[in-house]
């Protein structure tokens, strides 16, 4: 069964998720790190890709501070040679990390202080499509992604067409050209059937279902 898939991620007014040369910037308030953490706490497994681990460190778990909840979700990383951090704090949790990467990778020497259980999936291709991606956490009994990043991912699964909603929190903040943006390149415009709009504190959240 293929599981149902939301982006989420923050930006600048001007659509940009990071600061020049990819520094972590906090776009969310403390309204919309509420919605966050409780969309965290409702899916299966957390999807980022491993420029996300190695630079931000994020731990990817629901903090309390915004929502009160038990659970740990898993998390997948698609990292194509398998270069990610292993003694990344997203390994420090009792749960299921599953790595996405190519065909013949070699895997990444973890830190002795793993709690996780990580799993290593290689795609048949050279090449790491999220279709494959997708079928394999379908396999696993994963029902409900989220994807929180980075740029190449949430571009990878829109324009391959695998996802299913998309929320992007927009702050009152302008980065400049020198910041990241949301997209990297796509063949053509992708065009919507609608898009739901709402304050949410100071900044306001975009909303989009795929129609079927």
């Amino acid at each position: 069964m293929k599981p149902h898939i939301i982006i989420n991620f923050a930006c600048s007014l001007d659509g940009k998720i990071a600061l020049r040369g990819g520094k972590a910037y906090r776009f969310s308030n403390f309204e919309d790190l509420v919605r966050v953490h409780k969309l965290r706490d409702e899916s299966d497994i957390i999807l980022v890709g491993k420029n996300t681990i190695n630079l931000d460190d994020p731990k990817l778990v629901v903090n309390e501070k915004y929502y009160k909840s038990t659970r740990i979700p898993d998390v997948a990383i698609l990292d194509s040679n398998l270069t990610v951090n292993g003694n990344a704090r997203v390994f420090s949790y009792q749960r299921s990390v599953v790595i996405f990467c190519r065909e013949g990778a070699v895997a990444t020497d973890f830190g002795s202080n793993v709690a996780s259980k990580v799993l290593i999936r290689n795609s048949p291709d050279p090449i790491l499509h999220t279709d494959f991606v997708v079928k394999e956490l379908g396999k696993m009994g994963y029902r409900r992604v989220m994807i929180e990043g980075g740029k190449s991912v949430i571009t990878s699964f829109i324009s391959q067409g695998n996802w299913d909603e998309i929320s992007i929190f927009y702050s009152p903040v302008i980065v400049g050209e020198e910041g990241i943006t949301m997209f990297g390149d796509l063949k053509e415009p992708l065009k919507f059937e609608r898009a739901e709009s709402s304050i949410l504190g100071d900044g306001f959240l975009i909303k989009i279902k795929k129609e079927f």
